[in-house]
């Protein structure tokens, strides 16, 4: 007797009666859409940077700021160690040095920092040294590193040094890495709130964003949004957000300022 011929015989008129057809059918159809979602998503859904939001709405950068926070590691650190820190960083983003860091003393509490201001970037380099309270109440030293970038110029390259300092902050073990990116420019004179309006909403939708809330005024015009093409986010008032545009007029010098960051405008505007 073919055993194995039977029981092939038995399993293929089980799974192949009306019902079961009709249900692998059922099956074979819903896996099919998402498949097909997916590939939509991948394909359909803009992939655009910060920057080419910005430059989509026919804004000429006059600025972009990075701002980047992350611990590395507890305990006192010597500062020969804190300069070393701040060399390796430097050196990764071509910056040259041209003064010993500067340190800064307030009891427990201290601060070495090289600072360079240029024609077309300010850099900040700054290793922080606080004492705080672990999660057991025992007291501790933490330290941290705060980069802050400003670019005025060369600014198709500008989204390069994050990803160079992503890099060199890992290598250097630093941990719980917060980024913050803010672009600005500046328009000749005081701009219409339906011009105001159309900047706004374009670069939320080069975006993929959806508005959060808003306060959309003459005297504090800023909106916030989120965007799931960005990677970091907040969570304000219950709502995630990533996207943060402000815009301000000056009357000192008769122009209107467009603001964008992510997650959110870092500072005073």
């Amino acid at each position: 007797m073919n055993t194995s011929g039977s029981i092939y015989r038995q399993l293929k008129k089980v799974l192949f009666t009306g019902k079961q057809k009709t249900w692998i059918y059922i099956v074979g159809i819903l896996w099919i859409a998402v498949i097909v979602q997916i590939g939509v998503n991948h394909l359909l859904i803009p992939k655009v940077s910060l920057l080419e939001a910005f430059v989509g709405t026919n804004t000429n950068v006059s600025s972009y700021e990075l701002e980047m926070y992350a611990s590395c590691g507890k305990g006192i650190l010597t500062e020969e160690e804190k300069n070393a820190y701040i060399y390796y960083i430097a050196e990764n983003i071509g910056l040259t040095i041209e003064q010993t860091p500067s340190v800064t003393m307030n009891g427990e509490e201290s601060e070495v920092v090289v600072e360079k201001t240029g024609k077309n970037a300010d850099t900040s380099v700054k290793i922080v040294t606080l004492k705080q309270q672990d999660a057991d109440g025992t007291g501790n030293y933490h330290n941290y590193i705060l980069i802050r970038l400003k670019l005025y110029d060369n600014t198709e390259s500008l989204l390069s040094y994050r990803k160079i300092l992503e890099n060199t902050l890992k290598e250097l073990g630093a941990e719980n890495v917060q980024t913050t990116m803010q672009l600005s420019s500046k328009y000749k004179g005081q701009l219409s709130m339906d011009s105001r309006n159309q900047i706004t909403d374009a670069m939320i939708r080069s975006l993929g964003g959806k508005e959060a809330y808003a306060y959309r005024e003459e005297s504090l015009y800023t909106v916030y949004a989120y965007s799931g093409l960005l990677k970091e986010y907040v969570t304000s008032m219950g709502t995630k957000i990533n996207i943060h545009i402000a815009i301000q007029y000056d009357e000192d010098t008769d122009s209107t300022i467009v603001y964008l960051g992510t997650p959110v405008i870092n500072g005073g505007y």
